[in-house]
């Protein structure tokens, strides 16, 4: 039996023994639950010398302030080493039938260096139970059962002023207890350890935050140990999921740092929590990261990837397009965003708010060409330039303004869209209800900006939510994302010349996906990001009629198992020799183009000049095995070739120089 299905069996099998076991009557999924000013959800605690309110990061001003975006404001506990403490009220102890099972979380931002501090901890002097903490700002995991202590400590130290998440799990089965130890969605350490526990297992209280205890469980001395903001504690009853434990955060600025806070469900109703409707993947995740701004009411649509270099090094960013979504289903409150995250770490860079005509759309897609970002909705492309990033004047919040010349209207409904070979892919969205959808192909001026007539026309299948298109050493291969159902989505990958003009084709392949999946975007080596919106916050507290699926990710997927193998799109900057040099023009032409040579060319010299369609076809040849240095221009005679979009190759040996062109009417 697969290990994830296994686990998440024996964690039912726990949540319903248990049911019934707390003596106050709260959902013994979670057996303590500290929130600051959230009165509804937290256990009952008693609070020394600690201040609840607001807490807005100088860099979330923007955002989170009352006169600004519309985002909120997390919560916080300010402690301050020794005056501040916080123990729960309960001091019965909570019995598990099986053995220890337990998660323990703590959101913190510590303000003060070397720290050696308790953050979550019922252990009171020498008696058995847990603690996780800090020493000398290294979280740890200390457990201690039967006289003997096991513990853990992270590979790494907290930073002072930076938000960490730190979390735990604490599990025993069939002879063995298994510790393991994860710092802001990584695992940092863990322990098996073979011996005997007698059932059933006491989980003794109270509970201490931010606090170490002496004296007695009912009558406890507390002496405060940590010196900061805490925005969250939190004790499960059971040992949380790889998918929840082991996913990458935004720290998007909100509550949880870009967790989904879908466990705020009052204490004592009996749901199941959140992270136990994450689902496993049915196909390999490279990379995982849990989406932000989802606690703010957005619904991830679109994705874009680029390759940006950065001190040196070249670094892959994703972008993920927003629109604003209330609970009660009301759109158009707030503008649509566009986040810049960091595909290696997960963290959000910048965000973007839309300025221009799309302002409040649903914006369905989004594409990354000409140091440009293209929002498409309701039958619009628009076109935002990307301001640069400033590493001097690091701002993470902007109004992003729209290019006034970059905008058209296009014959689809632009449900979502990706660029490729100087050409904007635009797609519709549209179920069995709807016209037949389809796939338009707007090229791109050397300004960025699309053509409003596109220069070709694919019928889609129906339900489509996302398109890209990679050169591969198959050739250029098109990949479609699809939900087929309530439950299931699914990749349909196509040979771009096997595609049709007039009729809907059979793909090539089909790889099954988890279910929400959304827009698409290929990284240059072949690797497949997309998102999925079925893990939102508007979905997931639906009293009625939530998603069956939970899958609240950006994420990747390696070319492997879309394409059978790694690629590489990128050309040389200068691949035919150190002094070549190709221009063309005018661009866009009429009926001639002029082919411009210069220079020496590669080892022998000798160069071929050819001319490909969209679908990747030779439909000229202008010359054959010349030398560059004998002709300078080559005339190219299109007049009874079609208007559209082509590509002049300049080829020598096995490397290639590509210039796409224009031909108009």
């Amino acid at each position: 039996m697969d290990h994830i299905v296994f686990r998440c069996i024996l964690v039912m099998v726990l949540f319903v023994l248990s049911a019934g076991q707390e003596a106050s009557g709260q959902a013994t999924a979670i057996m303590f639950r500290y929130l600051p000013e959230g009165a509804e959800f937290t256990s009952s605690v008693l609070l020394e010398g600690v201040e609840e309110g607001p807490f807005i990061d100088p860099v979330e001003f923007a955002a989170r302030n009352p006169g600004g975006w519309g985002m909120t404001a997390p919560s916080s506990a300010e402690f301050e080493a020794p005056s501040s403490r916080i123990r729960s009220v309960e001091t019965e102890g909570v019995s598990q039938p099986l053995g220890p099972q337990m998660t323990v979380e703590a959101w913190f931002r510590s303000q003060s260096p070397n720290q050696t501090s308790s953050l979550v901890s019922n252990r009171v002097s020498e008696s058995e139970g847990f603690t996780i903490g800090l020493e000398n700002d290294v979280p740890y995991l200390e457990f201690v059962l039967q006289n003997s202590s096991y513990r853990l400590d992270a590979k790494t130290s907290v930073e002072v002023d930076e938000n960490a998440w730190v979390a735990a799990t604490i599990m025993y089965w069939q002879g063995a207890l298994t510790l393991r130890l994860f710092v802001d969605g990584a695992l940092h350490a863990d322990l098996v350890e073979e011996l005997s526990i007698p059932s059933p297992y006491s989980i003794s209280r109270p509970v201490m935050v931010g606090s170490s205890a002496t004296g007695s469980p009912e009558s406890p001395t507390l002496t405060g140990t940590f010196t900061g903001q805490l925005f969250a504690a939190l004790i499960r009853g059971y040992a949380a999921t790889d998918e929840y434990l082991n996913s990458g955060i935004p720290h998007d600025g909100g509550a949880y740092f870009g967790l989904p806070s879908y466990h705020d469900y009052p204490l004592d109703e009996q749901r199941l929590p959140a992270d136990l409707r994450i689902q496993s993947s049915p196909v390999d995740i490279q990379q995982r990261f849990f989406l932000p701004y989802a606690n703010d009411l957005y619904i991830p649509q679109g994705t874009a990837t680029r390759i940006e270099e950065v001190d040196g090094e070249e670094i892959p960013f994703v972008y993920i397009s927003y629109y604003h979504r209330t609970r009660k289903g009301t759109i158009g409150l707030q503008h649509s965003i566009i986040v810049e995250m960091n595909a290696r770490t997960g963290l959000v860079r910048r965000t973007f708010r839309l300025m221009g005509q799309l302002a409040y759309s649903h914006a369905g897609g989004v594409a990354y060409s000409h140091n440009a970002l293209y929002i498409s909705s309701a039958g619009v492309l628009e076109r935002y330039p990307l301001p640069e990033w400033d590493p001097s004047n690091p701002e993470k919040y902007l109004d992003l303004e729209a290019d006034s010349d970059g905008t058209i209207q296009t014959p689809s409904k632009a449900s979502f869209v990706s660029a490729f070979r100087d050409t904007l892919w635009v797609g519709d969205y549209r179920t069995s209800s709807d016209t037949a959808p389809f796939l338009f192909a707007h090229a791109i001026d050397e300004n960025g900006r699309p053509d409003p007539d596109p220069v070709y026309r694919f019928p889609l299948p129906r339900r489509i939510q996302g398109v890209d298109l990679i050169e591969s050493p198959r050739g250029t291969v098109v990949v479609l994302s699809r939900n087929r159902n309530s439950t299931s989505a699914e990749l349909l990958r196509y040979r771009l010349d096997a595609l049709s003009t007039t009729r809907i084709v059979s793909p090539d392949s089909v790889v099954i996906m988890p279910h929400g999946i959304e827009d698409l975007s290929f990284l240059p080596d072949g690797t497949l990001w997309t998102n999925s919106e079925s893990g939102t916050d508007y979905y997931q507290r639906k009293s009625s009629g939530a998603w069956s699926s939970f899958y609240p990710f950006v994420y990747s997927i390696p070319a492997v198992s879309i394409l059978g193998s790694s690629v590489s799109t990128r050309q040389d900057e200068n691949p035919i020799g150190s002094d070549f040099d190709v221009d063309v023009f005018p661009n866009p032409f009429v009926d001639t183009l002029n082919i411009s040579l210069s220079g020496s060319g590669g080892a022998d010299g000798a160069v071929s000049v050819f001319v490909v369609d969209l679908l990747g076809r030779r439909i000229a040849t202008v010359a054959e095995g010349i030398r560059a240095g004998e002709v300078r221009t080559l005339t190219w005679d299109a007049a009874q070739i079609p208007a559209g979009m082509y590509f002049a190759v300049i080829k020598d040996g096995s490397r290639r120089w590509v210039k796409p062109i224009i031909r108009a009417n």
